[in-house]
This record gives structure tokens, sequence and C-alpha cells, in this order.
């Protein structure tokens, strides 16, 4: 403990200003630089009234509700009151994060039931958290339980990211509204809908999807009518109804649900969809997941849109769920209808593994779309007939469309007729003893030698949103693993604004894809950048650093590293911030696929410093 007993408002740390909150506001000492010291904390539900660009809300151990509201003279109960913050935002080099210390910090929602009308949250239903026309705020590392309908309610707000939370209960972990919501990210968080295990194992169908349990159908994150730019990636979402949830508003097809990113997900037990957009999206990249045991996989039934990419999944169906009185127990990968909206671009499947129980393709008609490179095999306890086929009979029920194509596939059971009486599948192979080497622990790897499969071509413009032409190579194998045993990468994402799209959703230049090659460093951003030439970058690989000079090339920067790094790993990498792109977009490090990314300032470019922490108010203990 430091000789100064006088409780401090606030700590700096790397510049930034941290004030420490509680759930009523004390003082607490706390290890701050190299002592304990003394700090007045403010009441969680008051502490957003001073915050500015750069704070952290440092939540400091303890089980936190929110606020109650009491009307002794009514004799109604208790309600509980959210959290709302209005108008509030950081900026890009300097968010406002409120951080948890993980299972120290429990945040608990307090609510026993949820209004049915919820099943699409908005601002009058409870959250934890309410945001509104806010931007750049982070939440982190909280234990989050009993939130319903939601923790998070975002309502016209941008860059918002969520991370490393574990959370039970809530229909959904975050939702969203407004055209005016774009760029949310959802990184490392592990959210289990149902700790009790019944909606798999127990429940009707049906009773979670409309009845009885109708409060279970939600997902780890949903929206209506956002823009778009949404970053899903390496959770772990389990025992829930579905996994992602989007919806357009109606008419909305050129406006909403633009370029959404599912990936480095595991999601085991859902027991409806992993992935549901409804009504349009544009732009999606569901790639690299792990799905154990869900019901039916990407629902893509009455979707318009197009630009839709499933590569590298890697996805194990064993399991049947429900019980045998559930009419609902089957299953499949794709699900569409026969009639309807359909996509009106491009949809690539390529370089996937799965092991079924049920149908790749049950039934329902699709437009667009190419399939290929994947390894679809079925368990050997598989029943006959069509819940058990590569594609049911009632697949494509009329004419075969010519822009919907089977080719370079491996099966271990024979392709049904609807496939070859169609010309499709050339160059499949069929081979009955096809294995994967051990999927109880979902290794998909396939056991022997790799089959080699037809490249995957995707030409500017027309198959993706990407001005340059992009290949999967000659020598691209079947399924999600290459003959090396490691992930078959695919492509980079490629921002696509949208036709009709409200104007203040621009895309910063952000990192999607960065490699080191013969002493060659190679950075990707979603969308393409300017000069001026040569882009002076530092780099820190071996311990040693050094500044070298990228070319700009559309939406990559390349660079030779010196000799001495040529090799070694790239820990850390600092771009000018002053970097922009096409459209005058300033390059940002939200959602960058490199944890090492920095930034240093540069002529003409936004400040990288958090501001000068100036305190605006009382920051003593409100009683």
């Amino acid at each position: 403990m430091t000789d100064d007993s006088t409780p401090l408002p606030y700590w700096v740390e790397n510049g930034r200003r941290v004030l420490y909150a509680t759930y009523k506001g004390d003082c607490r000492t706390v290890r701050a630089g190299d002592a304990d010291r003394l700090f007045t904390t403010h009441p969680l539900a008051a502490v957003f009234n001073c915050v500015q660009p750069g704070d952290i809300i440092q939540l400091l151990p303890g089980k936190y509700w929110p606020p109650i509201l009491f009307d002794e003279d009514t004799g109604n109960p208790p309600a509980c009151k959210p959290i709302k913050l209005a108008e509030i935002s950081g900026r890009p080099h300097a968010p406002i994060t409120i951080r948890g210390l993980g299972a120290r910090t429990a945040l608990d929602g307090g609510l026993g039931g949820v209004p049915h009308d919820s099943i699409l949250p908005e601002m009058k239903h409870f959250a934890f958290f309410k945001l509104a026309d806010c931007a750049w705020i982070e939440f982190e590392n909280l234990h989050v339980s009993s939130c319903w309908p939601t923790f998070l309610y975002i309502q016209d707000s941008s860059y918002v990211t969520v991370r490393d939370l574990v959370c039970t209960d809530c229909r959904y972990m975050v939702y969203a509204r407004g055209l005016t919501t774009h760029h949310i990210l959802l990184e490392r968080n592990r959210w289990r809908q149902d700790p009790t295990g019944s909606m798999w194992r127990d429940i009707l169908w049906l009773d979670s999807k409309r009845k009885r349990y109708f409060y279970f159908n939600g997902g780890i994150f949903g929206s209506l009518g956002i823009s778009g730019s949404v970053v899903v990636r390496d959770n772990v979402i389990q025992d829930a109804f579905n996994g992602v949830r989007m919806k357009a508003d109606k008419k909305a097809r050129d406006s909403q649900n633009h370029n959404v990113e599912i990936y480095g997900n595991r999601l085991e037990r859902i027991r409806d969809n992993p992935v549901e957009p409804e009504r349009s999206a544009t732009n999606w990249w569901v790639h690299h997941n792990d799905i154990r045991d869900a019901h039916a996989w990407f629902s893509l039934d009455e979707v318009d849109g197009g630009f839709w990419y499933f590569f590298g999944n890697r996805g194990v169906a064993t399991d049947a769920p429900g019980t045998p009185l559930d009419p609902n127990r089957g299953g499949k990968v794709f699900k569409y209808d026969p009639t309807g909206p359909m996509p009106i671009r491009p949809v690539f499947a390529f370089n996937n593994s799965y092991l079924l129980r049920s149908s790749l393709f049950k039934d329902g008609a699709t437009t667009f779309m190419t399939h290929r490179d994947n390894a679809v095999l079925f368990t050997p306890l598989s029943e006959p007939g069509p819940d058990a086929r590569f594609a049911g009979p009632d697949f494509m029920p009329g004419d075969w469309p010519e822009d919907v194509r089977f080719d370079h596939d491996l099966t271990n059971v024979p392709w049904p007729q609807k496939i070859t009486d169609n010309g499709q599948e050339p160059a499949g192979i069929v081979d009955p003893g096809a294995q994967f080497m051990d999927p109880d622990n979902h290794d998909l790897r396939l056991a022997g030698e790799t089959p080699r499969g037809g490249q995957v071509v995707l030409e500017p413009g027309t198959d993706w949103p990407g001005r340059e032409r992009w290949t999967s190579g000659p020598d691209t194998p079947v399924g999600a693993y290459a003959a090396s045993g490691r992930p078959v990468p695919g492509p980079d994402f490629v921002f696509l604004a949208p036709a009709q799209g409200d104007a203040s959703y621009v895309e910063p230049p952000r990192l999607v894809g960065m490699t080191v090659a013969a002493g060659r460093l190679a950075l990707r951003f979603s969308t393409p950048v300017m000069g001026p030439e040569p882009v002076r970058l530092r780099v820190k690989a071996g311990g040693k650093k050094a500044w070298v000079e990228a070319v700009v090339d559309g939406r990559e920067l390349a660079a030779e590293l010196p000799g001495a790094m040529a090799g070694r790993r790239v820990s850390k990498l600092w771009l000018p911030s002053g970097l922009q792109s096409e459209a005058g977009a300033y390059v940002t490090g939200w959602s960058s696929v490199f944890p090492g990314l920095r930034f240093y300032q540069s002529p003409g470019g936004p400040s990288v410093r958090p501001p000068k922490p100036v305190c605006f108010c009382d920051c003593g203990r409100e009683d």
C-alpha cells in the first residue's frame, strides 16, 4: 500500500485512463503500476457519465446485476433497468473498453422469464447493456448469465466488439437493429444457451421453434435490418437453437445483410441452424468452422443475394437430436425451398469435409451454385433412402439449371440418379472405402492418399467482388485438408459495398490476410488501398526491427524482408496511420487477422494516441 491514503479517481495504463467500477461504488485497493493503491470506484450504472475516448472501464471482482427499480406505492415487483449508453463514442485508435476479470466479474440479468414478443428483440425489451448511436465500444472478459432476451442490444451503432465472454442462458447474446448499424465483431466467446442440454436431447423441435420453449429461438448473434460487416470468429457455441441469425427488412435486397464473415467457430448440438440469413444476404463468407451435430446447417431457403462462399468447413453429424416422438430428427447441410427468392449471384461450396447420417441436400432448389472438391461421407449407420443420400429425390424438382454445377467431389455412396441424370460429377469420385482419420475426435483428414480435385476459379466481378482473379491452384485437394494435413486456406475476404446502402456504411481498409514466404511479406486488405508509394512499414521478426518499403497492388501491400528476418516469424507490424482506401477511409485495426498489428503516426493520418486523460466530473463515491 502506498503512503498516500487519499483515494485516486483513475489510473493511466499505456496512455489510457482506467476507471474502476463496482456494482454500487466503494473504495477498493487495486494493484496499479508497481504498488497497491486506493481508488474510489464508480457504480457500474453511473460510470459512463464521464467516459471519454480511450477509457477503460475496469470492473473489479464481484457480482453485478442491472439497477433495480422499486415501486413500493403500487406493490409491483421490482424490475431490472438496463444500463444504456447513448451517443457515447470512442475513436478508431482509442475505443472505450468495458473490461472484466473473467469469472471474478459475474454479470447476472436477474430475470425469471422472457416476453413472448421478443423473438426479434427491440429497445423496449431487456438487455444488460443497450447501445444507441454509439461507436467504438468494446466488451471483454466477462462472465454473463440469465440475460433474457439478450445481454447486449445494439441500435444504430457501429464498431462494437464483444470478445472473451463466457455466457449462459439468453435468447441472443448480442442483438442489433438499424440501417446505420455496422461493423460488429464477436470473437473468442463461449456461449452455451441451454446449460441443461435438454433442447438437443429431450425437447421437441417445434416446441423450441415457437411453442412451449419458444425462448430458445435465438442465437449468439441476431439482427434485423442492419447494413452488415459482421464478423463472428473463433467462438464456441453449444446447446443452442441457432448460431447466427440475421434478418433483412422486406424489399431490402441491395442495402442490408452485406459482408458477413463466420469462421473459426466450433458449433456443437445446434438444434436448428448454425447459419441462418433471412430474406437477403450478400457477400457471406462461412469458412473453417467445426460443426459437431446440428439439424440444418446452412439455412438458405427463400434468401436472395449471393456471393456466398462455404469453404474449409468440417462437420460431423452422427447424433440424432430429440426423441422418437419428434418428427424433426432428420437433417441436412444445405436447406432450401423449391420456390421463393433464390441467389442472383454466384454461390461456391468447395473444400469442405463432412461425415453425415442424413442428407447433404434433401429437397428444395437453388441457383448459381458451384459445388466441388468436397469430401462428403456417410456413416455406416445411415438409413437407406432419401435421408441418407448425397442429394435426395426432391432436390431440384424442376429442370436442372445450367448455373448449378457439381464436380470433383468425393463420396462413399453411389451418386443419386438426380445427379447423374443431369450430367453432374463427371470427375467425381465414388469410393466405398473412403474414410476420415478420426471423426470421433473431429479429425476429418482423409485416410490414405488425398485425391486431387479440380481448380476453383473466382473471376473478378462475376464470381466474387474482388478485382483480381483467384484460383485454388493446380494441386487443389479434395476435402478441407491439403495433402500436408494442413487446412486448405481459401481466398481472403473482400468487401462489397451495397448498391443502395446507407451513406455512413463505409469500409476502411482492414487486414484480412497476411503471408510470409521466401522473405516476402504480403498484406491483403478488405478493400483496395492507395499509396503514395512506397508505403513504409515497421516490422519486428526474430527479435529484430526494421523499416521496409511496400508496393501497393490493389488491396495488397508487398515488401521484401531483410535477410536477417527471412524465415523468422513476424511478431509485430506497424502500418502508417495515413494509409487510405480509394474512398479516403483510413486504415483500421478493427477485426485485424494479425494480433500484432500496430500503427505509427504518419503525416496527415489520424492520431494513434489516446487523448490526454482528463477528468470531467466528480469521481468521488456516489451514495
